[in-house]
Parts: C-alpha cells; sequence; structure tokens
C-alpha cells in the first residue's frame, strides 16, 4: 500500500514551508513536490522488526524507489519507509530533524555535498565497518573520493549518474562526417559544428542551456579537467580556482561556437527547460548530457540514430565525466545505524547491482559490473558506465554556492565568457568570487 504521510518534527513552518519546483542535472522540471509529505511503502512486520527510514531527495526518487522495493520484498522483517524530500531542502530539511533529534537511519546525500555534512560531523564513520567489504574497492573512485573526509569512509555510491558527450550519427554522415568517429578533442566538436551547420539554415552542430549553472557544471567542467592539472573548483581556502590553460581553451571553443551561430539563439536563455528537447528535434549535431539521457532518448525519440561518446578536453586523449549522483549515507545520531549498514552492504551486492540498477539501463555503482547482460545489447550504456571509471567530481566546500546558484561565480563565468567574449575577465572575476566564498 501506499500513502503519503508526514516527516517527524516541526519542519513545516518557516521558509522551508515555501513551494519549489526542483530540477534535475539535466535541467528538467519535475512535478511540483509538496515539501515535507512523502511516500511510505508500507509492508506487516512482526514482533523482532527493525524497521528503518530513509531521506531521498525527490529527483532521484524513481531508482531510489525500486532499490527500496526491491530491499522490502526481500527483508521483509527490516522494512525501510522512504521519505521524499525536495532536492533544494536537503540541507535545512536535515538540520532541522538534527535539531529535534529525529533524523533518519539512511540518508541519500546529493554526492557534492557530502563534503559539507562530514565536516559538520553530521555523518557516521563506516570505515572500519565496511573494510571487510570487498565490493568496496570496485565502486566508482570519484564517489568514494567525495565520501571521504580526513582518510575516513562516511558513504557508498547509490545513485550514480555521469556526463558524456551525444552525437547525431545522422547528420554526421549526412555531413561528410564518419558516424563512427566522434569528435575526440574540443576543437574537433568546433569544427563538426561547422559542417552541421553548413548543412542548412534549420541545422546546428552543438546545442547547451546557456543560463543553467548545474548543467553546465556537470558538462563544460569536465572538458576542462580532462587535461591533467587543471582544478576547476578549489578543495579548500589554500588551494586555487581556475587553474591551467584548458579553461580558457574550452571556453574559447564555445565562445567560438556560439560567435559562429553554430549554437542556436534560444540556447543563451534555456535554464535546462529545452535541454534534451531540442536534441531530439534531430537538428542538433551534438550536445553534452547526463547519462540517463540514453533510455529517455530511445524511449522519447525511438528512430533518433545517435552515439555516445566521451567529453572531450582540448589535447588529444584528454577525456573525463563529472561523476554525480548520490552517495548513501548513515546519520551520525541514527537509531538503528547496524541495520543501516546491512542496507550499505547489500546495495553493493550484485544482485541488486544487477538486477535493479542494470536491468532498468541505470548505471551500476561497481565498475567491475560495466559489461553486464543488461548492457551488452546496446553499446552506448557500456559507454556511459565506463565513463564512471573516468569521471571526477571537485572535492569541495560550498559547491552551491560556487557552481550551481543563479548567481555563482561559475555561471557568470561561462555566461560573460561565451556570449560577451571576455575570457580573461570572465575567468579572473569567477576566481576572485570563488576565493571569497571558499575562505569566508
Amino acid at each position: 500500500m501506499v500513502t503519503l504521510y508526514s516527516l517527524p518534527g516541526d519542519l513545516t513552518h518557516g521558509p522551508l514551508d515555501e513551494e519549489s519546483e526542483p530540477t534535475d542535472t539535466m535541467g528538467t522540471c519535475p512535478t511540483r513536490s509538496v515539501a515535507f509529505f512523502a511516500l511510505a511503502l508500507m509492508a506487516p512486520l512482526d514482533a523482532s522488526a527493525e524497521p528503518l527510514t530513509i531521506w531521498v531527495r525527490d529527483n532521484g526518487a524513481t531508482l531510489a524507489t525500486r532499490v527500496i522495493d526491491h530491499w522490502n520484498e526481500t527483508h521483509p522483517a527490516d522494512h525501510i519507509t522512504l521519505a521524499l524530500i525536495p532536492h533544494d531542502r536537503m540541507m535545512p530539511t536535515f538540520a532541522g530533524a538534527l535539531a529535534a533529534g529525529k533524523v533518519p537511519d539512511l540518508l541519500s546525500l546529493d554526492l557534492i555535498l557530502t563534503p559539507d555534512f562530514m565536516k559538520a560531523g553530521y555523518l557516521k564513520d563506516i570505515t572500519d565497518p565496511m573494510a571487510g567489504n570487498l565490493n568496496i574497492k570496485k565502486v566508482v573512485p570519484a564517489h568514494i573520493d567525495l565520501a571521504t573526509y580526513k582518510r575516513r569512509l562516511h558513504g557508498v555510491p547509490f545513485t550514480p549518474d555521469d556526463s558524456v558527450l551525444l552525437y547525431n550519427k545522422a547528420l554526421f554522415r549526412k555531413a561528410g562526417l564518419d558516424g563512427e568517429k566522434p569528435p575526440m578533442t574540443s576543437g574537433q566538436i568546433v569544427s563538426a559544428a561547422r559542417k552541421i551547420k553548413a548543412l542548412g539554415p534549420d541545422f546546428y552542430g552543438f546545442y547547451f542551456s546557456g543560463s543553467c549553472p548545474g548543467c553546465n557544471i556537470f558538462t563544460i567542467a569536465p572538458q576542462m579537467w580532462a587535461a591533467r592539472g587543471t582544478v576547476v573548483l578549489p578543495p579548500g581556502c589554500d588551494a586555487e580556482p581556475l587553474q591551467g590553460e584548458s579553461i580558457k581553451q574550452v571556453l574559447q571553443d564555445y565562445r567560438t561556437m556560439w560567435k559562429e551561430g553554430l549554437i542556436p539563439e534560444y540556447a543563451k536563455a534555456d535554464r535546462g527547460d529545452h535541454t534534451m528537447a531540442a536534441f531530439m528535434s534531430g537538428k542538433i549535431g551534438m550536445q553534452a548530457a547526463a547519462n540517463y539521457a540514453v533510455p529517455l532518448l530511445k524511449e522519447k525519440a525511438p528512430g533518433l540514430d545517435f552515439g555516445v561518446a566521451f567529453l572531450p578536453g582540448p589535447n588529444p586523449g584528454d577525456v573525463s565525466s563529472f561523476a554525480g549522483g548520490d552517495v548513501l549515507t548513515i546519520p551520525a545520531t541514527a537509531k538503528h545505524a547496524a541495520k543501516a549498514l546491512e542496507f550499505l552492504n547489500w546495495v553493493l551486492t550484485d544482485e541488486p547491482q544487477l538486477e535493479i540498477y542494470a536491468r532498468t539501463g541505470n548505471l551500476p555503482s561497481r565498475t567491475d559490473l560495466t559489461q553486464n547482460k543488461y548492457f551488452a545489447a546496446d553499446p552506448r550504456l557500456i559507454k556511459t558506465a565506463e565513463a564512471l571509471a573516468i569521471a571526477q567530481t571537485p572535492w569541495t566546500f560550498h559547491f552551491n554556492d560556487m557552481s550551481n546558484d543563479d548567481s555563482s561565480p561559475w555561471i557568470e563565468m561561462v555566461r560573460t565568457a561565451i556570449f560577451e567574449g571576455d575570457i580573461d575577465g570572465a575567468v579572473a572575476k569567477a576566481k576572485k568570487r570563488m576565493k571569497q566564498i571558499q575562505c569566508n
């Protein structure tokens, strides 16, 4: 039975009670959710049951629900109740629950928020109890890095995603390009975009959502840090942000495409609402997107002949990706921590990784399961899974303030550099603002 219930504690008053319209990594807007109401998956419990609660941000609900459902079916005595939290309210909601002494047993946390939560002491150190789990050595490296603070582990991958390059094979062939050879550098993206634009006024070589901060840190930043030694966001106050020649080079490549009209004008104002609609039209040559664009395109645009490649940097051989998604953690004051740890171990085993994740087209958390029977029929899915092994995520505090906020120095730099052409000025200003944010 599915019911709605209100979260514990007095969390439905004050500024947290405003309506929100969350946006996922790719910028699409799901149905408006009512703050602090949750989905309870009810099942009969016996006298020895140890029921658990888990909080998940609402824009990761689909996969998380499948995983929790499967656990409940196979572990009826240890039922987990799932609560959906608006993605932009996770931090204040958790702070309220912490003050009230009513934190969940499990917390699915946006990967980029983990450093802030670890530093604040909100999460349980699971280094020692997870040391004997052989699967922990096979999971996405970026997720382990982001869940580690002062060499102590505080979480495991739960719902991973990453960024890749989509390209329209049909347009490549029509433009005289090889449909089986995607661009290998950011400069080759520009060259291919020119040839596709030459097909006619209705065609464009490239697309990106110009006013979407999260979309662009997810897709443009990996092209920058694909060059070894590049730093986009600093790991602390003593580190310098935006270090490396590739940062200006990638911005210059985007600027060139914009100035030459290889990107449609409506991209400038796109806050992520039209991210996939543009590529689905069949008139866009290339676009960087999340891995889950592949099953979406297969469903919504079955006739679209497209390929998937790693995101390239300025130099041949430089490729990378952004490892996003959630890590699964246990709050430091959780009441059923031992049982919650059983769930962390279980979620990394073959059965859920293959039969819940891979079977539904989602990325397994383990890189050793990239080659599986469910992905074998579609090389594009294999490529998205392989991207996890080369993906990075900036280990930094105040990630949202530096990059995801609508007025962040990251998006201001991107827009100024690409649409106005002042690349040097944009980078210099962003460096200064990022330092101020990180050192306050």
